[in-house]
């Protein structure tokens, strides 16, 4: 039989460790004795529970209608004859409902039991999910800390415990799958909180662009007080991010407050991301001086938007630098832009007969200047970045599909490989014309160079620094 002092002592338990009331918990009971009955005797039966919260006593009782006579009786789990009913209530009537007690023996109490666990776990997690809902629902889309307490079994995710619940870091959701230590506090960005969830409700990252606007709200107190906005983040986790920032108060520079005094703030939120370099643009309603701004410090010549696409053409010696290795620097302006690009160089543009509309920040007279580049590269920016990467190729779309991407890089091969050719006939030439020996030998390190390149025209990471260096 059922023991009511383990059923107070288990209702005391559920209160104390598991936030569950008294009253919930009393339900639960309700409910499991109920289906116990229902699965014991018969589906259809009602069945009224009564617990004695001072003895911890279950009473079990039948739900049963009272009719006169046994020809109305169409189910006796659910109807009593008024003769019988009387003995359970001496003033019972035909068409009242009268409650007949329930001796249950030690297999039913068995079964009961085991449905009460049943119904109990339930009621945990709903209530335990609840709770976790209102604790962190206000957070959602926030820095939270958490501090590692392990690992998965397919060392998939890192086990974060974040104020005593535990969630799952996944490793794609890391920074260039960073390495944790067990007991390391680690900042996340609460991505969503959900009502139910199979795993966890708690989803976070350390990769969302939003990570990197809420780690510049809580370095820079401009952007913390509303004094300046940081309205788009295009990241590429690790390596590089753009940011556009907008100022509401005339008085207050916005690049210059996220980058701080000698690029302090900007440093700090580049260490929390692994060493990820931030460029820092300001912010325009307009689209074309956006693009001209996002694309720093690379020169348009001109922007021209064609069917809800910007094309966007720069100079020949940069293309490479708006481009970047795999393209990174053009799906940076693109996804900070919320728009789709392509981005031509002006050779290009020229070749496919494209309109130049000049409506950029650099004028045909400075392109065709030879010591343009130079001064551009010389120029201070009030922004920092981290070494851009280059592609050959003018970068058709900065959100191409595979298809687009693989012809790019056949046209890598084909020009490179003419390269070669053209090189080992001019070294064919070079002996054909009886050179000297010193000659030839300069034109044969010339032809490994080439070999052993990884691209000819790659800038190197100190080029780039130079660049973007602060004052």
């Amino acid at each position: 039989m059922v023991n009511g002092a383990q059923i107070l002592e288990a209702l005391a338990s559920l209160e104390s460790e598991k936030s569950i009331s008294k009253e919930i918990a009393i339900e639960g009971i309700k409910e499991g004795f109920q289906k116990a009955y229902e699965r014991f005797f018969d589906t259809e039966a009602v069945v009224k529970t009564e617990i004695n919260e001072q003895t911890g006593s279950i009473n079990l009782f039948q739900e049963l209608m009272v009719v006169a006579t046994d020809d109305e009786i169409e189910d006796d789990w659910l109807e009593i004859v008024l003769e019988d009913a009387l003995k359970i209530n001496k003033e019972a009537k035909v068409g009242d409902k009268v409650y007949k007690p329930i001796d249950f023996d030690e297999e039913f109490s068995r079964v009961a039991v085991g449905q009460v666990r049943q119904i109990f776990q339930q009621k945990i997690r709903a209530t335990e999910r609840a709770m976790i809902y209102e604790k962190f629902i206000q957070l959602e889309g926030e820095i939270v800390r958490g501090k590692i307490v392990g690992m998965n079994d397919q060392g998939t995710s890192y086990i974060l415990d974040i104020d005593g619940v535990h969630t799952s870091l996944w490793n794609q959701k890391t920074i260039n799958r960073e390495e944790f230590v067990v007991n390391e506090l680690v900042d996340v960005l609460l991505e969503e909180v959900a009502r139910e969830n199979k795993y966890s409700q708690l989803v976070v990252s350390r990769v969302a662009p939003k990570f990197l606007a809420k780690l510049v709200e809580k370095e820079v107190s401009e952007v913390a007080q509303g004094l300046v906005e940081v309205m788009s983040v295009s990241r590429e986790p690790g390596k590089r991010a753009k940011i556009a920032v907008l100022s509401h108060d005339e008085d207050v520079e916005p690049i210059g407050s996220i980058v701080g005094v000698k690029g302090s703030r900007i440093n700090n939120i580049s260490k929390e991301l692994r060493g990820e370099k931030i460029d820092v643009v300001k912010w325009d309603d307009e689209i074309i001086p956006f693009i001209i701004n996002a694309m720093a410090p690379v020169k348009v010549i001109s922007v021209n938007e064609v069917e809800g696409e910007f094309d966007i053409v720069v100079p020949n010696q940069q293309l490479s630098l708006a481009i970047g290795k795999g393209g990174m620097a053009a799906k940076l302006v693109a996804n900070l832009l919320k728009r789709r690009i392509n981005i031509y160089s002006l050779e290009n543009a020229i070749t496919d007969n494209m309109d130049v509309l000049w409506n950029g920040n650099i004028t045909e007279e400075e392109v065709n200047n030879p010591d343009f580049i130079n001064e551009v590269n010389k120029r201070k920016i009030n922004s920092q970045t981290v070494k851009p990467e280059y592609h050959k190729n003018s970068f058709r779309n900065a959100q191409a599909n595979n298809e687009e991407e693989l012809m790019s890089f056949q046209a890598e091969v084909e020009e490179e490989y003419n390269q070669v050719e053209e090189l080992i006939e001019e070294t064919n030439a070079v002996v054909q014309e009886n050179k000297d020996l010193e000659s030839i030998q300069s034109e044969l390190e010339s032809f490994n160079d080439i070999l052993n390149e990884e691209d000819e025209e790659d800038f190197e990471e100190d080029e780039y620094e130079d660049l973007y260096d602060q004052e």
